[in-house]
């Protein structure tokens, strides 16, 4: 009976700690699932070199905070609600990066304007300024505009 005893705890110990690692595991997929997804994003220019290394940082505190969360061998309910939080802000970070309107020049790249498809470019032609009520010699003048 003892003996029953002593397996039937043994399995629930291994049961529990299996657990755990198959919760370490999930995260490991998503981790390496959001790196593809930065990857991915550089090889077609929507993501930059900058915004791939702050990325890249976000994973790596991923990262850390997973392995201190497992030192122990566990992982809580808490620790795995903070880490699903984490890895969701970096998966909206990686999606607003991959969506914005910067993107890395390739050979098409004009200047620093963005050339979309459909955009029409008039030059804005503005009157003169009128020139100042008085001036002194010797006087700065300094004329700030909205424009």
């Amino acid at each position: 009976m003892k003996n029953l005893a002593v397996v039937f705890i043994t399995l629930m110990v291994f049961g529990l700690v299996s657990v755990s690692e198959s919760q370490a595991g999930r995260f490991e997929k998503r981790d390496v699932w959001q790196h593809e997804r930065i990857g991915d994003g550089i090889k077609d220019g929507s993501i930059t070199r900058h915004e791939a290394n702050i990325l890249r940082n976000e994973q790596q505190m991923s990262d850390n905070q997973k392995d201190r969360a497992m030192r122990d061998g566990h992982l809580s309910k808490r620790e795995r609600i903070r880490l699903e939080r984490r890895q969701d802000l970096a998966n909206r970070h990686i999606y607003r990066m991959r969506h914005n309107d910067r993107g890395r020049c390739d050979r098409d790249c004009y200047d620093h304007v963005s050339f979309r498809s459909g955009a029409v470019v008039f030059p804005l032609l503005l009157p003169p300024l009128p020139p100042p009520p008085f001036v002194l010699p010797g006087m700065q003048i300094r004329i700030f505009s909205s424009r």
